[in-house]
């Protein structure tokens, strides 16, 4: 499919999403108790700390994935790489951010590009499979009396998705994902138990991230301890099917939809949309800082 034609489509999922997020936000605004609206700082610096030993996780699966590859990454060139990279992924199509960790990959840590390929996309799989693991095992259990549809089916694919990590298999869908971003098939070396603690590593940072979260709501709005497990199948299977959404940049409209209907189960309609737009705009204003912060290496790059 030619990239104009991907650009449009995006453009038209993401007006649509906003739109029905929008209409559903008017409807539902009359139900808002303003008076439990408190700010609190220090739950809003706490998610920011959170956000930070999250991204720093993230970070370390990054450096892990290109040293099961056979590349060394020192953390710092880790961190300038994923902090470099965030941005670009708002760019529709889906593969300006990858496109981008690729290059600076390379760049920076002198890396082959083919070899910084498919480190990128191997990092973006297993988290998919991170997340879709987490959802699975959390929502069945937390909104099972709230859809019209029994989703205890989900616990079943929770096994298909640890054989497809076993590395024969992995090598499939691997290809399958380099195809897509129309580069040719290529053989992994890696272990089952290496597969292994790369997942692992990425459940931890959606946890982190989901944990960072609640303090974020909690910042402005009472909610109770008990909402943080919800919160991360919640958090986790709406980020993922954003990342999988490939003609909305970044998952945007998507990710922010269905968190804003699945948070109307616990809070009034109107509240998760606004959480779902303020989880967008915190997230984006973290990434910007880090950005800004090893923006200068840009120029050593193109120089």
């Amino acid at each position: 499919m030619k990239t104009k034609t991907k650009l449009y489509i995006g453009i038209v999922i993401l007006t649509a999403c906003f739109f029905f997020i929008g209409k559903a936000f008017i409807a539902n605004l009359q139900n808002i108790d303003f008076h439990s609206l408190r700010f609190n700082f220090f739950f809003l610096l706490i998610s920011y700390i959170l956000w930070l030993f999250a991204l720093l996780e993230g970070v370390f699966a990054w450096e892990y994935t290109m040293l099961y590859l056979g590349e060394k990454l020192s953390f710092l060139q880790a961190l300038k790489i994923i902090s470099l990279a965030a941005l670009p992924k708002y760019i529709p199509g889906k593969v300006f951010g990858i496109a981008s960790q690729i290059w600076l990959t390379k760049e920076e840590g002198k890396i082959s590009g083919g070899k910084s390929g498919i480190g990128a996309i191997l990092n973006m799989i297993v988290s998919i499979l991170g997340g879709t693991i987490l959802g699975c095992i959390i929502l069945p259990f937390v909104l099972k009396d709230k859809l019209p549809i029994n989703i205890y089916f989900l616990l079943g694919v929770i096994p298909i998705l640890f054989v497809m990590l076993y590395p024969p298999v992995f090598l499939s869908v691997f290809n399958w994902f380099l195809k897509i971003f129309k580069r040719g098939k290529i053989t992994l070396t890696l272990t089952y138990n290496q597969i292994l603690k790369l997942l692992f590593l990425q459940v931890v940072f959606w946890v982190l991230q989901s944990i960072a979260m609640f303090f974020l709501i909690r910042s402005f709005y009472l909610i109770r301890p008990s909402f943080l497990i919800p919160l991360c199948g919640i958090f986790s299977g709406a980020s993922v099917i954003g990342l999988v959404s490939f003609f909305t940049p970044g998952g945007l409209g998507v990710r922010e939809g269905i968190l804003s209907y699945l948070f109307s189960f616990f809070m009034p309609t109107s509240i998760g949309i606004v959480i779902s737009i303020i989880m967008r705009l915190w997230g984006a204003i973290g990434e910007l800082v880090f950005f800004l912060i090893f923006a200068k290496s840009i120029k050593k790059y193109v120089s």
